[in-house]
């Protein structure tokens, strides 16, 4: 025995003795609890401070107080069974460490599950208290990975003496992950089971605690989506029943297994029994489990892809009949916006890399969301709605990626899409549009938003409900991903043949794609690593889109056929054009700037609003400085557009209402372009004087017309008390000799001196 150890031996000997004598009396009552926790406490500093030089012998030696503790264990209080196991941990770890003798090795296993869940007969027939629970686990799995379950038989089996032993220890554990005091000991419980899994190889014991394990686990898991189980303890669950598959089914573990064998004989026949009914219960077992894809914990997401991954690439034989499921579950948290979707789009990259026969199968599952999206747009599920929307984009990303074909895909995409945001703009017979009173035009608000300094934006058009402004904007997103995409040429055709043949709300769907499509390219630029195609179907697209909206607001806005939101749609397309061209649209407001002005009179608040966003976007493209200047500059537009209606005694009240916002908009800037208008306003008065709203009507015009002017010192009439006061004459004064000679001095200083020449 070399130093060390002799030294170690005469540190130990003393707390041992004591303790043990402690422990005698306490048996027959003749000491407290508490003495023998002091004892205890000075046994566990010694081994601390020795654990160096710990080996069989010492471990043998200092056991021996303490197995007169462990038999009084129903005796003993919580606290003093915590330092009891404390010891025994230190002396499995730094002592017997994997020399530990098989009948020591079942002995201490036989302990340690009755003190963390109770005795074979009954597991539950005590509360287990906390600490001890916890530190019992703890316990049992460095007493596996001392000793890799040697004790139990072979390092390839188990004795089937000991199979008792190690399902009731499996049950134990198993009961600590669900019915645990706390989630402290149930996650202690969790780790235990993974570390009595990683240290048993025999297969026949595996499968045959397989189901006990998957059962209580996916129990557990089910919960989890429902928040019935401890968030903390999904992740470690997920852990294990990863590992167990992986140890058990694996296409390593069975590398002969044939599922779908149904001539084999004898043990071969046995073997494929085993695994189709097992295939079988696992993948019912696995569909409750990933439900927790939707899980808001980025651990559990993790995790649960982990499990994923190990199904799709380790147990493709034996669970093939997983790989759909478990494919979409890889999609839905690879869509999802934590940090680790990049990585998770890395990992799924890699693994189609290895088996393409998963692309292929993506493919198909494409096929049957795109089928589906119309259905789940018009549903109420928000949830569901946004991550079919995601799976949609994810998994357009990773078929390009790889080059897949998705040509027979295509028309079907068109069809869906347009189906789905026919969908979402279903509007109800509840709901109403606000007004504007009749007789206020809030003219003072459309000055100030027309005039405004900040970035105009139009409001959502066909989003209904609040809850449907993510469903658009997700919509959106995905239409212009499509616009870059191998289908975009036959998406465009679609919705340009379409546009004009369809009516109601497939029309504005219809207009509302083409919006999409065409604006906001800038946004897209992140999916050119993976989309490139020309776009050279975008201006036709564009322009169709434009011929069709100024089509529209040439209608009537007092026209009750033509939907408010069809019109609002052909504004913001109106805006777009003239985003793209700039100053080149100057030439389009000779038909584009009547129809804006034309809204903004209308009783329609919301399309009011649009029309007002759109004069300020046109008018900032255009290089004007503000709405009036634009106005102004295109007066001669303006005024012969009305001047058409009144001339042709047009009497519908959107002439008056644009040249109400021509003079709010202007002021007195323009009043000499009216001259002829104001002409035909009277001659319109004079007909139709009979009229009262149209007479009001003209007269709010002819009034304004006069406030403006008023305001403007160029046309305003100068009042008696601006004229100057007139100048009183001095009264007659005779002249005389003296002021004649006065003035003849004073006229020949002003006439300048003549050079003459002598007179001949």
């Amino acid at each position: 025995m070399d130093d060390g150890r002799i030294k170690a031996f005469r540190l130990l000997k003393p707390p041992c003795v004591e303790l043990s004598q402690v422990a005698l009396r306490y048996k027959t009552n003749k000491t407290t609890a508490k003495d023998v926790l002091k004892h205890l406490e000075r046994l566990q500093e010694t081994l601390q401070s020795v654990t160096a030089f710990l080996d069989v012998k010492l471990a043998d030696y200092v056991f021996f107080p303490l197995s007169h503790l462990f038999s009084e264990s129903k005796k003993l209080p919580a606290r003093v069974l915590e330092r009891a196991l404390s010891c025994l941990q230190v002396l499995l770890t730094y002592g017997w460490r994997n020399q530990l003798s098989p009948e020591v090795g079942k002995q201490l296993l036989i302990l340690l599950t009755f003190l963390a869940g109770g005795s074979a007969v009954d597991s539950k027939s005590r509360s287990v208290d906390e600490d001890v629970g916890t530190i019992a686990f703890d316990c049992i799995a460095t007493l596996c990975q001392s000793s890799t379950t040697s004790f139990l038989g072979s390092h390839d089996s188990v004795d089937s003496e000991n199979v008792p032993l190690l399902g009731h220890a499996v049950t134990v554990v198993l009961d600590g992950i669900a019915d645990g005091p706390s989630t402290k000991v149930q996650r202690v419980a969790c780790r235990t089971l993974r570390t009595l899994i990683e240290t048993l190889h025999d297969q026949e014991a595996l499968r045959n605690i397989l189901p006990g394990i998957v059962s209580c686990l996916t129990k557990l898991l089910s919960l989890g989506i429902r928040s019935k189980a401890p968030a903390k303890l999904l992740e470690p669950c997920l852990l294990s029943l990863d590992q167990i598959l992986c140890k058990v089914i694996s296409d390593k573990a069975l590398p002969s297994i044939n599922v779908e064998s149904k001539g084999a004989k004898n043990g071969n026949h046995t073997e494929s029994s085993w695994a189709k009914a097992t295939a079988g219960q696992l993948k019912m077992a696995l569909t409750n489990v990933v439900t927790l894809r939707s899980h808001d914990r980025v651990d559990v997401q993790d995790a649960l892809f982990l499990l994923c991954t190990s199904v799709l690439t380790k147990c493709q034989k034996m669970l093939s009949n997983c790989r759909d499921m478990m494919l979409e579950t890889l999609v839905i948290l690879s869509s999802q916006s934590p940090a680790g979707s990049a990585g998770r789009l890395q990992r799924m990259h890699q693994i189609f890399a290895s088996d393409l026969a998963l692309l292929e199968l993506l493919k198909e599952a494409l096929h049957d969301w795109i089928i589906s999206l119309p259905r789940v747009t018009g549903s109420n599920d928000e949830i569901k709605r946004k991550r079919t929307l995601e799976q949609l984009s994810t998994t357009f990303k990773l078929l390009f990626a790889h080059n897949v074909d998705l040509k027979s895909l295509n028309d079907l995409t068109v069809a869906n899409l347009r189906a789905g945001v026919v969908s979402a703009v279903q509007v109800p017979s509840s709901r109403t549009i606000s007004a504007v009173p009749d007789g206020s035009l809030e003219v003072s608000r459309i000055l100030r938003s027309a005039s405004s300094k900040e970035i105009p934006t139009f409001t959502p058009v066909i989003a209904n409900f609040i809850s449907q402004g993510s469903m658009t904007s997700d919509l959106a997103m995905f239409s212009r991903q499509l616009q870059d995409s191998p289908m975009a040429t036959s998406l465009n055709r679609t919705l340009t043949e379409s546009l004009r043949t369809t009516s109601g709300n497939d029309q504005i769907a219809t207009l509302w794609l083409m919006l999409q499509l065409a604006g906001n390219r800038p946004q897209i630029q992140e999916t050119d690593q993976w989309l490139n195609l020309p776009n050279d179907d975008l201006d036709p697209l564009t322009e169709e889109a434009y011929g069709f909206s100024l089509e529209v607001l040439h209608n009537s806005v007092y026209d009750d056929t033509l939907d408010w939101r069809l019109q609002a749609l052909s504004l913001e397309v109106v805006a777009l054009q003239a985003t793209a061209q700039k100053e080149d649209f100057r030439p389009e407001l000779v038909d584009a700037l009547y129809p804006i002005l034309e809204r903004m009179g209308s009783s329609n608040a919301a399309l009011q609003q649009h029309a007002v966003t759109c004069l300020s976007i046109v008018s900032r493209s255009c290089g004007y400085t503000s709405a009036s200047e634009l106005v102004v500059d295109n007066a001669d537009y303006l005024v012969n557009a009305i001047a058409i209606k009144l001339n042709k005694f047009d009497i519908s009240p959107q002439a008056s209402q644009v040249m109400l916002m021509m003079v709010r908009l202007c002021g007195s800037q323009i009043i000499p372009y009216l001259d002829d208008l104001i002409e035909s306003i009277f001659t319109i008065l004079a007909s139709y004087h009979g009229y009262p709203r149209l007479v009001e009507s003209l007269f709010e015009v002819l009034n304004a017309i006069v406030e403006e002017g008023g305001r403007s010192p160029t046309h305003s009439i100068e009042s008696s008390s601006s004229k100057p006061e007139p100048t009183r004459r001095n009264p007659y004064k005779q002249t005389t000799i003296t002021d004649v000679i006065n003035r003849l001095h004073s006229m020949h200083k002003e006439i300048p001196d003549l050079e003459t020449d002598p007179f001949p």
